[in-house]
């Protein structure tokens, strides 16, 4: 398929309740917040993985970012995860390092949705020759995607379903970190520079948005049920232009202290400042393409409505996206 030819942004929106949205497994797993202005932080490592995991557990696509195990049983690294690519990409000991790398770098690419996406670092060696791929992104989402309100983490304590240690006669308790509402946007770039080098197509972007939508809605483990899609936004523009920040131009308005927030119906989200920049950016943009719940309310100025509908917005193309 041929490589996108459009620049893209993405802005989505979801929210979390009574869950862990993406937990510090340096810091007791606890909720990943902004000490300094106490939002969720949500990584662009948690959004990609649930976007990897939706694509491979429910679509049936190959990715590389995925635990694989050896012969022994032992989980793989960097290396041995490249390795499992090398007799289908047809490599021999004749091979200059170039050619291996081309090979299985090239293997990689057609087999792996994740690797056209967001690109991919990896050790490459055959007897005593090593290099590694190293292919840049052509989907990137900010380092840290922040919740539109602040928060206040809890601690909820519970009994275990056994017994700590032998010899006794109770069970032992268990503690667990949540927050108790979240309403979170995550930023993104597609970049149809670099999608040139890993062959991004339409149809991966496709299954990009589709993945951050359905596979936010299959976080259904213990510490991430709670998660829903309220808002997904693709701009399409045109001469590689973009907008930026789309997560940063928009607010959340309340009437309740924003620890306090604990529904959807307790806000609404301000777009005054994203439709700002749009209406500016107007000649630049080819359609906007969304899929919105219609229990998530936007204002701008004295208006509140769903997006589509906000009188500002009837300039624009804007499309579905199914």
């Amino acid at each position: 398929m041929e490589p996108i030819k459009d620049r893209m942004e993405v802005l989505f929106i979801y929210e979390t309740k009574d869950c862990n949205p993406n937990g510090d497994p340096l810091d007791e797993n606890k909720p990943r917040t902004d000490p300094e202005t106490g939002v969720a932080t949500v990584t662009d490592v948690r959004i990609k993985r649930t976007i990897r995991d939706y694509l491979y557990q429910v679509k049936g696509l190959e990715i590389l970012v995925r635990d694989t195990f050896d012969s022994q049983g032992y989980l793989k690294d960097g290396k041995g995860r490249g390795e499992s690519f090398y007799d289908i990409s047809g490599v021999s000991k004749e091979d200059s390092i170039t050619e291996l790398v081309e090979k299985v770098q090239k293997t990689i690419l057609e087999s792996c949705i994740d690797t056209r996406l967001f690109g991919s670092t990896l050790p490459v060696e055959f007897g005593k020759k090593g290099s590694s791929i190293k292919l840049t992104g052509p989907v990137q989402f900010n380092g840290f995607n922040r919740s539109l309100h602040r928060i206040s983490p809890q601690i909820v304590q519970g009994t275990a379903g056994f017994a700590s240690k032998k010899n006794t006669t109770q069970k032992s308790f268990r503690e667990d970190h949540i927050v108790p509402y979240a309403c979170i946007a995550v930023y993104g770039v597609v970049n149809e520079v670099a999608a040139k080098t890993t062959g991004l197509s339409e149809d991966d972007v496709s299954l990009l948005l589709e993945g951050l939508w359905k596979g936010t809605e299959s976080l259904i483990s213990r510490s991430k049920m709670g998660h829903q899609p309220l808002f997904l936004m693709r701009i399409r523009y045109a001469d590689g232009y973009r907008v930026g920040d789309l997560a940063g131009r928009i607010e959340l308005n309340s009437h309740l202290d924003d620890t306090h927030i604990r529904t959807i119906k307790d806000y609404a989200v301000d777009v005054s400042g994203l439709l700002d920049a749009l209406v500016a950016a107007n000649g630049k943009i080819q359609r906007i393409d969304l899929k919105q719940d219609p229990r998530l309310q936007f204002t701008d100025g004295g208006e509140r409505a769903q997006f589509s509908a906000l009188s500002r917005v009837s300039g624009i193309d804007i499309q579905p996206l199914s």
